[in-house]
């Protein structure tokens, strides 16, 4: 990688990068949270791909694709919370009903509402 200065009376020195062998490849910059560049990078690095792999992997998709899906996680309202909430507590203190097949679910339930 070779830089040059550039100065004239307009601007202050701007360096100009040349990257050799890289003339197949574009440049993309990219604005982001550097927390979750952080985040990401450590993933990429986990799974052994580069995070250039993973980005250009989700170009391709949005490209092929020509679609573009943007999750948020599911919060459940308070009544769902509550309801899970006092499921769990029946669970950590084992008192569910538990069924090996789903004929014996289904007398369970037949005798119960019989």
């Amino acid at each position: 990688m070779r830089v040059n200065y550039r100065v004239d009376s307009l601007t202050s020195p701007i360096p100009k990068v040349y990257t050799i062998g890289m003339s197949t490849y574009a440049v993309i910059n990219l604005k982001t949270d550097p927390k979750l560049k952080e985040r990401a990078a450590k993933t990429a690095e986990k799974l052994g791909v580069s995070l250039s792999a993973v980005l250009n992997n989700e170009l391709r998709r949005f490209a092929d694709e020509q679609s573009v899906v943007f999750e948020l996680p599911e919060i459940p309202n308070a009544a769902t919370q509550a309801e899970l909430s006092a499921s769990k507590k029946e669970i950590d203190c084992g008192d569910y009903y538990h069924f090996d097949s789903n004929d014996e679910a289904f007398s369970f339930l037949a005798d119960r509402l019989g």
